[in-house]
């Protein structure tokens, strides 16, 4: 398999445990994050601290940073050293 289509494989689970409210996947109560919740007050820790949450299951996988852009948050993932950004909308 083509390494891009790999990463791209991986972006797209990061973007399903971001999105996907902590607690509503039914084969797996622990999947997803609470980024929806935080967002209102906009604690720029405690969002990074749910993103990595999210997918805390995930090899290779780390959450370097997260920034608000408007109506979208722009979380920066490492995947095995290479930094690529998911684009998540409020």
């Amino acid at each position: 398999m083509n390494k891009l289509n790999d990463y791209e494989s991986i972006l797209t689970d990061c973007l399903s445990a971001f999105t996907c409210p902590l607690g509503t996947f039914y084969p797996n109560m622990m999947y997803g994050s609470r980024i929806r919740e935080c967002t209102d007050e906009f604690d720029e820790k405690k969002l990074l601290c749910c993103a990595r949450q999210a997918v805390s299951d995930m090899d290779g996988v780390f959450v370097r940073r997260v920034k608000r852009n408007g109506v979208k948050l722009v979380i920066a993932v490492m995947i095995n050293d290479i930094e690529r950004k998911v684009v998540m909308a409020l």
